[in-house]
């Protein structure tokens, strides 16, 4: 059973919903559904408020994944080397390692799974308006890479993973789905989001999909520059090799799978 799996076992067994987990945790109810979609990881502060508020450990919530991990331990010698170069590193430097090294291991792993949901599950409390046909489904590719909020993610060979989510105006609208990393453009987007991309021209002030020295970006364009809308992060200059990928044009609601 993966983490994502484990996680949404316990909070069922908690009798929490998914929106009550997220006010817990301090996230968006979408990045719940992230989360246990397997679309995202929650981040470290995250993790730990889950162990908590779910009253399990890691061992509990990662036991799959570590058992498969412990023929590759590293060894104590090599952690703390590791460890070392990591803290002479500043925020950004920081960033940049974790988003690679989560882009590799979702690489390495190609195990995202979408929970099953049938038209009973009581999960699906919804109102009458949002109810979900599961006859009318349509595939959508979601990015294996992230987009940064923030600084710039590492961007690997381009790879898609393909979904089936609920057929709706806005969806027949996207071309493809790129995760959020980061809180650069809050409180539009969230760290854990699902940004639904299409090929429309981008003017100055849409927001947009870009890649720019090897890293992706989530940014609002400017004159010149990519905006954040979160106030406390500096735009960043546009360079020669940029290239716009998409134009944002919403959220993917997680209980549209």
């Amino acid at each position: 059973m993966s983490f994502a799996s484990r996680l949404k076992e316990q909070r069922i067994k908690m009798n929490l919903t998914q929106a009550e987990l997220a006010t817990a945790l301090g996230v968006t109810k979408g990045a719940v559904g992230h989360y246990e979609a397997g679309l995202n990881s929650p981040k470290a502060e995250v993790l730990f408020k889950v162990f908590e508020v779910l009253q399990c450990d890691a061992n509990y919530l990662f036991q799959d994944e570590m058992s498969s991990l412990r023929e590759d331990t590293a060894s104590p010698e090599e952690m703390e080397m590791l460890v070392k170069k990591f803290r002479l590193l500043d925020d950004d430097g920081k960033e940049f390692i974790l988003s690679s090294l989560s882009y590799a291991v979702k690489k390495k792993a190609k195990t995202i799974v979408f929970p099953q949901r049938a038209p009973d599950d009581k999960e699906l409390d919804k109102p009458d308006d949002n109810t979900i046909d599961f006859l009318n489904m349509t595939p959508l590719k979601v990015s294996e890479q992230p987009s940064a909020a923030g600084a710039g993610v590492y961007l690997g060979p381009e790879s898609f993973t393909e979904y089936m989510v609920q057929d709706n105006e806005l969806i027949r609208r996207t071309a493809f789905a790129v995760p959020v990393s980061g809180d650069s453009m809050e409180p539009k987007f969230h760290d854990g989001d699902i940004a639904l991309v299409n090929f429309e021209p981008a003017e100055p002030g849409d927001i947009v999909v870009v890649t720019m020295d090897g890293l992706g970006y989530i940014k609002k364009l400017g004159d010149g520059v990519l905006l954040s809308l979160n106030k406390k992060y500096e735009p960043i200059p546009m360079k020669e090799d940029m290239r716009v990928n998409g134009k944002v044009i919403g959220i993917l609601n997680p209980e549209w799978f």
